[in-house]
């Protein structure tokens, strides 16, 4: 095989684009497909957490919990709390016009105990539908899209009457104990690690690091996106896409490193080293059409045109020249229009 034809470089972007799907899908933070022209998206919200316990052997918790596999797990229908928590805050922390509608609402979470230690695993998935991300859908530089919505911290509590396990919280740890134990919630609620055991589950400020430190992908045939079986489809009159996807350290992006906290407890006289880990920022933004990024004091803004600007450079092939600088690290900045974010 020629090592320059167009063919070669499909196949190894292909591989590449599939390798880092597969490598973050364990702990994506949020995914969205978005289409200027329906002004409709349904994006996955995922939140994330593992927290672990140290005890002595032999203690009242131990005893408790040792040996224990439990799984609680439902999905339900997104209770109007829950859409109206995540509106409030697109609304209060990012004077967003965006809004969420309907949707459903995912939980699993795990113990499993040992002699000396305890392992608590979460994931909280939210599908709603979205709207209002576009700003302008016919300005001068193409349509004008709101990507700020993205790094919303979600802090209500989030009561849901759960199927089997009645009334338990999803978006706080201790929820878990709500199901399976609830003689421990008020222990841990009286404990130095409370904090911890109420720290939002649904907390995608991490998602909000700057466009510009995210990898990006001009495709514009839409084939490596659905290669990638990342659900793209020609759709709006726009066969490109833009994607944007965050998660991979290098000189240029930085490192991402997961988020941690220790605190102690005491339940039944024996003091428990708790332990929080969230994992690293990784989330990805498919926009139908060829996407700019624009910066507007703390704003962003994603201008989008159905076609790449006169001029685009490409390699041999079809495969634009920014695929290519893409995963070589050398991806120059777009230079584009600035246009005062106009919130409604």
């Amino acid at each position: 095989m020629n090592l320059m034809s167009p063919l070669f470089f499909s196949a190894i972007l292909s591989t590449v684009l599939i390798m880092g799907f597969a490598s973050q899908a364990f702990a994506v933070q949020m995914t969205a497909v978005l289409i200027p022209s329906k002004d409709s998206s349904q994006p996955a919200f995922t939140g994330d957490r593992f927290i672990a316990l140290k005890y002595n052997p032999g203690s009242p918790l131990s005893k408790l919990l040792n040996g224990k596999s439990q799984h609680v797990s439902f999905t339900m229908k997104a209770p109007s709390n829950v859409i109206s928590a995540f509106n409030t805050a697109i609304a209060t922390q990012k004077q967003s016009p965006v809004r969420i509608e309907n949707g459903t609402l995912s939980y699993s979470a795990d113990l499993i105990g040992q002699p000396d230690s305890a392992q608590l695993s979460y994931k909280v998935i939210f599908n709603p539908t979205m709207s209002k991300f576009v700003l302008q859908k016919n300005g001068t530089q193409g349509a004008v899209l709101d990507l700020d919505w993205r790094s919303i911290v979600v802090n209500d509590p989030l009561v849901v009457d759960a199927p089997k396990y009645g009334k338990i919280s999803v978006n706080y740890p201790i929820g878990l104990f709500q199901a399976i134990h609830p003689d421990l919630v008020q222990q841990f609620s009286n404990s130095q690690a409370a904090a911890m055991m109420k720290t939002p589950l649904l907390n995608f400020e991490p998602v909000g690091i700057p466009m510009d430190r995210w990898h990006f992908l001009f495709d514009p045939t839409g084939s490596l996106a659905g290669v990638a079986g990342s659900g793209f489809t020609e759709q709006g009159g726009a066969r490109a896409v833009s994607i944007y996807s965050l998660g991979e350290s290098s000189f240029r992006e930085g490192t991402f490193t997961e988020q941690t906290s220790d605190s102690t407890a005491t339940i039944d006289n024996t003091q428990v080293q708790v332990h929080s880990s969230t994992p690293p920022p990784s989330a990805q933004l498919q926009i139908a059409g060829f996407a700019r990024i624009q910066k507007s004091g703390n704003n962003e803004l994603a201008f989008v045109s159905t076609q790449a600007p006169a001029g685009t450079v490409t390699a041999t092939g079809s495969f634009p020249l920014q695929v290519l600088l893409v995963f070589g690290g050398m991806m120059g900045a777009v230079a584009v229009f600035v246009l005062v974010k106009a919130r409604k």
